[in-house]
């Protein structure tokens, strides 16, 4: 059997968002294999798709103020 290294083995999964926790505005880590993002802070799980939806309808107010 062929051996070989594994580099995910030594990484951690989780990379820092661009965005803030939809519910304490915390900061937010996104675990790319489940799409899923959980907060430092409260520890609130996401959907990556539901944080996207909710980024883009504060862009969207925004641009309307």
């Amino acid at each position: 059997m062929a051996e070989f290294e594994n580099p995910y083995a030594t990484e951690d999964p989780f990379v820092e968002a661009h965005f803030d926790c939809l519910n304490c505005g915390g900061k937010l880590w996104e675990y790319g294999i489940q799409r899923q993002m959980v907060c430092e802070d409260c520890r609130a799980v996401f959907s990556t798709e539901e944080v996207f939806e909710q980024a883009k309808a504060n862009a969207e107010a925004e641009a309307e103020a």
